[in-house]
């Protein structure tokens, strides 16, 4: 099983988004972050193996929080996803995200992605 951290602000969209991601049968959500800081913070106690970062996040925004956690955990990929505002895949990838989603994705789009980060199989923005 794929252990995964979720990171995004939105309740709902957070709860739902886990609910869907555990309902696969290769994720095992780890824990839900509501804010860049607390996500870093969960990384050191829960060691997923993928973080999925919104980068609108209060405290510590998702490309903040995704360098922190590429530097002090370097096994732990990152999945950033977004709304895509210019500029935003290329920063990104120069935080070391893994990947970079647009939203919306669907969600055989986010497991697939996440099984292929997972995998080694970077889809480097």
């Amino acid at each position: 099983m794929i252990r995964v951290l979720i990171a995004e602000n939105h309740n709902h969209l957070r709860e739902q988004l886990g609910i869907l991601l555990d309902s696969s049968e290769w994720i095992t959500v780890v824990g839900e972050a509501d804010n860049g800081k607390k996500a870093v913070d969960m990384c050191l106690k829960l060691q997923p193996d993928v973080v999925l970062m919104d980068t609108h996040l209060p405290v510590l925004d998702g490309f903040a929080a995704t360098e922190m956690i590429r530097q002090q955990f370097p096994a732990i990929r990152v999945v950033i996803y977004s709304n895509g505002f210019l500029g935003e895949e290329a920063r990104a990838a120069q935080v070391g995200a893994s990947a970079f989603l647009m939203q919306p994705q669907t969600l055989e789009e986010i497991i697939k992605t996440i099984r292929d980060v997972y995998a080694n199989n970077y889809i480097r923005p």
